[in-house]
């Protein structure tokens, strides 16, 4: 394909606090084999309370091509929605500013659906972790990836073989006119707009496509705390996109919110003597099992499969109560 036939690529990029990793995701996007005049790079900048606005400062100044916009809220969704608003590209990429290209990623993902059937309204690709994340996001990724992660559940972590119409990918290249059509991202969503966006989509009739020929590499929170409130704010946004769509529901959503009420029981029927010790060591341990091999499956360093068996946890927790905080209350 010429060059004259590339369209066009907002990239849209809510960023905040990403002095860690801010500067390799722009140097990786500036190397794109992909022409710069048909790349901008548009950042919705948050109240950063870091390095990141500095940093993004010295890249603007040197790079006609990267624009910033403000975004006060901090909020990602509209953050995303200021991006959409000065976009100029015909297709628009759904980044943040904590993931790594690679090189063919607009290539592959703009060009695929440049040529597929108008009813395909995105083209995404796999997330995988990166090998420098520190300990906490290198245990982050194991968890993910496991069965006990939601490997199975969640498309945006998985990695298939050959292309196929999926539900959800994190990091996709869309048509814009499909994306104003359905409404842009909900703002009232501070996490998983762009799942719900996608939700809107496939209700409108199109379909968004996985394709195995390129990846970004995606770091994962880097500490313990930062991990917990990510999957609080996940398990409140997954209810929340229940209550505005409920034939999205599927059963294994509310694990994570059974998880949390059968740990709370437990405990009171162990507390009143209803129930012996043995039997919750014995749930204990099954739970134990779980984890081991669910990590187990994805990677052999000893010492991140032990960890995993709290990060799972945590996870668990996190989502667990952030779900049911999202069945309560409408707005993240």
């Amino acid at each position: 394909m010429v060059e004259k036939d590339q369209p066009k690529v907002s990239f849209i990029m809510p960023v905040l606090n990403e002095e860690r990793t801010i500067s390799r995701c722009l140097d990786a996007l500036l190397s794109l084999d992909y022409p710069n005049d048909k790349i901008e790079i548009l950042i919705a900048r948050g109240p950063s309370t870091d390095n990141t606005n500095k940093i993004l400062d010295e890249y603007a100044k040197k790079h006609n091509n990267i624009k910033l916009l403000d975004n006060p809220t901090g909020n990602t969704a509209i953050g995303r929605n200021i991006c959409i608003e000065h976009a100029t590209g015909e297709m628009l990429m759904n980044y943040s500013g904590h993931v790594i290209a690679e090189k063919n990623l607009l290539k592959v993902l703009a060009l695929k659906l440049s040529n597929s059937p108008k009813d395909i309204a995105g083209v995404g690709c796999s997330n995988l972790s990166p090998e420098e994340q520190n300990f906490v996001g290198k245990v982050s990724a194991v968890a993910f990836s496991g069965f006990m992660g939601g490997r199975n559940l969640f498309h945006q972590n998985a990695v298939f073989e050959e292309e196929k119409y999926v539900e959800h990918m994190s990091f996709t290249c869309y048509r814009r006119e499909i994306v104003e059509k359905v409404g842009n991202f909900d703002p009232d969503l501070w996490c998983g707009q762009d799942a719900e966006l996608d939700i809107r989509i496939k209700k409108a009739g199109y379909k968004i496509l996985y394709t195995p020929e390129t990846r970004v590499y995606h770091f994962k929170r880097a500490t313990v705390r930062s991990l917990f409130r990510q999957m609080y704010r996940y398990g409140a946004a997954r209810a929340v996109i229940i209550k505005k769509h409920p034939d999205t529901f599927r059963v294994p959503y509310i694990f994570g919110a059974g998880f949390v009420t059968g740990l709370i029981l437990l405990l009171i029927l162990l507390f009143l003597g209803f129930i012996p010790l043995w039997f919750v060591l014995l749930l204990a341990l099954l739970y134990l099992i779980l984890t081991l091999v669910s990590s187990f499956q994805v990677t052999r360093k000893i010492s991140l499969v032990l960890s995993s068996v709290f990060f799972y946890f945590l996870i668990h927790l996190a989502y667990g109560v952030g779900f049911i905080r999202g069945m309560v209350y409408s707005r993240l």
